[in-house]
């Protein structure tokens, strides 16, 4: 079938701050492309470079050219800042969970809206300096009103958007590396539960939702994060060898991690008898027919052919612990908890690291509070004397 397409137009006005674009119709569907004519303050010249674009998209579609498959590589040197972040958002889209980037676009959202203010809504990509991010984030900032852990989570999320761009070598370098988090106070959420505020909540969640038992506590002994724990498969798990085997695409980091199961919580698996059950069912899973009528101990967090969706534990932690019991913990400060107490139990840091799946020590010194701690009683209670 011949294709069929427009003659390409250029979408011009008087005011400069208004975007320009090409724009044709390629069996019925519509093409922009701006290939950085808006970084043009100049009337004239601005037109000039819109017409010869005009010019040779007209004449690639009368040799044939596919505008849906594009010739991306020659647009990289043109593409604005503003245009970098969608399409690295959109290569992101596929390997990342919904909340995740659902944190991305918010954070490409209130970064464009800082754009103008600070004259950089026709800064190119690749022209783009650690000065440019230091003053959109702190023009963005002030708009947003962010709290100094608000400003962090940003930045994170523009980091990673950012390397995306660096995988694509659109940029040979991640502008904005280099810029330093604010200083926050201690998370009250993330504040581990205290041991009498443990033994309230195990004895609520044994007493009311047996089930949600063993989830819980394999945050605690396995520092597996809630999102992995409930893509976890019964076939993942062998309890002869007690190790948990997460595959590559349920980890944050890509990377196939080997989990031991220490004795506490091998009983607890033993309990579920997982090798009486289908093993492809999730070890967390639910037997539920309908996903909106509520959560049942019986059906849920139990081997099952249905994924349990992440909000499903934070509802139920924050309706037995938060509002149940008035701990004002969270769920996610069981791995904090966890850390602690390996670490007091003589755990080495290396080997807490590991068990983590943490690229780095100082990520795994984040979540054991106590380090410090016990380094400081090392020094009192081991140095020699004079």
């Amino acid at each position: 079938m011949k294709s069929i397409y427009t003659a390409p137009k250029v979408v011009k006005y008087d005011d400069l701050s208004k975007p320009w674009f090409v724009y044709f119709r390629y069996n019925s569907k519509l093409f922009r492309y701006k290939f950085g004519i808006n970084y043009i303050n100049n009337y004239k010249k601005r037109l000039i470079e819109a017409n010869s674009i005009r010019d040779v998209l007209h004449d690639k579609l009368k040799n044939g050219w596919n505008p849906n498959v594009p010739d991306i590589v020659n647009t990289f040197s043109s593409m604005t800042f503003s245009e970098a972040l969608d399409f690295a958002i959109e290569k992101k889209r596929p390997h990342i969970g919904k909340k995740t980037m659902c944190g991305y676009e918010s954070t490409v959202k209130f970064i464009k809206n800082a754009l103008t203010p600070t004259n950089t809504k026709n800064l190119l990509i690749v022209e783009t300096k650690r000065i440019h991010i230091k003053l959109i984030l702190e023009k963005t900032m002030q708009q947003r009103k962010w709290s100094n852990k608000s400003f962090n989570k940003n930045l994170g999320y523009l980091k990673a958007i950012l390397s995306e761009l660096m995988q694509w070598d659109i940029i040979e370098n991640n502008p904005a590396h280099g810029i330093r988090s604010l200083k926050v106070g201690e998370i009250m959420g993330f504040k581990p539960a205290n041991d009498e505020e443990v033994k309230l909540i195990k004895e609520k969640i044994i007493s009311e939702f047996p089930s949600f038992y063993a989830y819980i506590i394999s945050i605690f002994h396995t520092g597996i994060r809630p999102q992995e724990l409930l893509n976890i498969q019964i076939k993942m798990i062998n309890l002869e060898k007690s190790q948990i085997i997460l595959p590559p695409e349920i980890t944050k980091t890509d990377i196939e991690r080997i989990v031991p199961i220490n004795p506490f919580l091998k009983i607890h698996f033993e309990e579920m008898n997982l090798s009486k059950h289908n093993q492809e069912h999730y070890v967390f899973g639910s037997n539920r027919e309908h996903t909106n009528r509520g959560l049942k101990k019986e059906l849920d967090f139990i081997p099952g052919p249905r994924k349990l969706n992440r909000d499903c534990a934070s509802k139920l932690w924050r309706k037995l612990v938060i509002n149940g019991l008035k701990i004002n913990v969270n769920m996610y400060s069981l791995k904090h908890l966890g850390a602690n107490k390996k670490i007091l139990a003589g755990v080495e840091l290396d080997a807490l690291r590991e068990l983590y799946g943490h690229t780095s020590k100082m990520m795994t010194l984040r979540y054991a509070k106590v380090v410090k701690e016990i380094n400081r009683k090392q020094i009192m209670e081991k140095s020699p004397d004079f």
